[in-house]
């Protein structure tokens, strides 16, 4: 079994893509709104001032609901983890497939009546409207520990972090990335090449998330865009690989230590989020709702204790 050389996955410039789509979870397709009944059943809840929050950084984030699924704001979001976002690269983004979705104007109203009675505008005071964007809930809690995930690999902190991926040397020699799937370190199939038919029965693809740690170690390695640029990725666990190679051959743990490698993903001095900074995929274009007159109070789960956003 051989490992594909250095110059054929090696080093290349990383392209800004654009990105994301979903997370572990199947995102139903929202119906395209055509008729007033549509939308009505697609802001329901919001129509009724229902909402709730939920914890991001140790801030409270509201969260509202749509066909029984918790989305939160972009916008909201992007307050809460500029942290990461000014110190990471757009290529680390690029990395994962998150979705959005345009928000309707009953929506729009319930935003702006949370930030602005129930946070004091702790999340600006531009107004919210059929322009800004959602993410599901699930997305947003797992970006958020992806970004830290990344940013903490990067710098070498001494914290603890779960293995959702890195690289395995092979006889001091090769290094191939890998992936957490299933409790199995899983090593992408394109790395590998004599045997690729032998292998395919082994092979499971992945997506969502498990790629975008997948991916995160392909850009960390300089891999070229195009031999990962999917939506997936076929795999191989590395128990399976091992029994491709010679007898005594020697599988390490490797994460590079070459700090200016590392620092090229990372970006220093920005104290502001610039605007071309993209982590969602705009669905369909803004839904067209008209706002009922008859807007009912906000009700909240529960009472947000938020500090001041830093």
């Amino acid at each position: 079994m051989a490992v594909l050389p250095e110059e054929v996955v090696g080093k290349a410039k990383m392209n800004l893509l654009s990105f994301l789509t979903t997370g572990k979870l199947q995102i139903t397709k929202l119906p395209k709104p055509t008729t007033g009944s549509c939308d009505e059943k697609i802001d329901e809840e919001s129509a009724k001032g229902r909402f709730g929050w939920f914890s991001i950084e140790k801030i409270d984030v509201p969260y509202i609901t749509r066909l029984g699924e918790n989305y939160c704001s972009v916008r909201m979001v992007e307050k809460v983890l500029r942290k990461w976002l000014n110190h990471l690269h757009q290529d680390i983004y690029n990395c994962t497939n998150i979705r959005s979705y345009y928000i309707t104007e009953i929506e729009a109203q319930l935003f702006n009546e949370i930030n602005f009675k129930h946070c004091d505008t702790q999340f600006g005071r531009e107004l919210f409207t059929a322009r800004d964007l959602i993410v599901k809930l699930t997305d947003a809690n797992e970006f958020h520990q992806f970004l830290g995930y990344c940013y903490h690999k990067l710098v070498n902190t001494k914290v603890y972090l779960p293995n959702r991926c890195g690289f395995i040397q092979i006889n001091k020699q090769s290094v191939v990335p890998y992936t957490i799937y299933k409790s199995q370190k899983c090593l992408p199939l394109f790395y590998f090449e004599g045997e690729v038919d032998h292998l395919k029965p082994l092979t499971n693809k992945i997506e969502g998330w498990d790629l975008s740690y997948l991916k995160f170690c392909c850009k960390v390695q300089g891999i070229r865009n195009e031999l990962f640029a999917h939506d997936s990725c076929s795999v191989i666990t590395l128990n399976d690989i091992k029994k491709y190679f010679p007898a005594g051959t020697v599988f390490e743990d490797y994460w590079p230590n070459n700090t200016l490698e590392l620092s090229e993903l990372l970006i220093k001095g920005r104290s502001r989020l610039p605007q071309n900074v993209l982590w969602s995929r705009p669905g369909a274009s803004p839904i067209n709702t008209v706002a009922r007159p008859s807007f009912k109070q906000a009700t909240q789960v529960e009472a947000a204790t938020n500090r001041p956003i830093q």
